[in-house]
């Protein structure tokens, strides 16, 4: 079976930054883009939050090895560029914050049916306790392991090997609905607190414009 490619969002975004600051996401995410590429990653979806010319953030979801393709990329992003909209007195930097986030993925349904059969170990054994002839002659009792999360349920409730199957796939679908519920919590408080938590001091990478309105990297 092929080795699933692993999927994560890289978060451009300027948090509550005024106009310039946005434009500037913008210009960033399609340089971030343009460099994954060249990396070898592959661009799975590119989510665009609010105005496309001055959006508050952009999301690219990204197939391969992110975290050792941008490694350098990761923190606060400086433009140093004069706004002629504000007057010569007006500050001219403006920050742009990039994180890498695991996606949540979509919340699966507590349906047995929507596990993946492969994902599966099923092993039958003997139900334990009381029950004299029943439990030393009748592998009754299943034991379903689901190999991605490592979650096991065993169930022995009934005589029956297939009802206890049945019981232990629910329970199993329950923990995993459970599991990824609490997971897309987690991501959604991370992507809110990067996306308000912009921290202005010692980007890693800091740019001006070029006489064609083009991000140009500082020496």
């Amino acid at each position: 079976m092929p080795r699933a490619v692993s999927t994560f969002d890289l978060l451009v975004t300027s948090g509550t930054g005024p106009v310039e600051a946005r434009r500037f996401v913008r210009q960033l995410a399609e340089r971030l883009e343009q460099l994954a590429e060249a990396r070898g990653l592959e661009i799975c979806e590119v989510v665009v939050h609010g105005d496309a010319e001055a959006p508050r953030s952009v999301v690219l979801r990204l197939a391969g090895d992110a975290a050792g393709a941008l490694a350098g990329e990761l923190g606060t992003h400086a433009l140093v560029h004069r706004s002629a909209r504000r007057g010569r007195a007006a500050r001219k930097r403006w920050f742009v914050a990039v994180a890498l986030h695991e996606p949540a993925g979509p919340v699966p349904g507590a349906d047995p049916a929507a596990i993946p059969r492969d994902e599966l170990i099923i092993t039958a054994c003997r139900a334990g306790g009381p029950g004299g002839q029943h439990v030393n002659k009748v592998s009754s009792a299943v034991r379903v392991q689901h190999v991605p999360s490592g979650l096991a349920v065993r169930s022995a409730a009934s005589r029956s090997q297939k009802a206890n199957l049945e019981r232990a796939l629910r329970r199993l679908a329950e923990l995993l609905r459970e599991r990824a519920d609490a997971r897309r919590a987690d991501a959604v408080a991370a992507r809110r607190k990067a996306h308000h938590r912009l921290e202005r001091g010692r980007p890693v990478r800091t740019y001006h414009l070029d006489d064609a309105g083009e991000l140009t990297a500082a020496a």
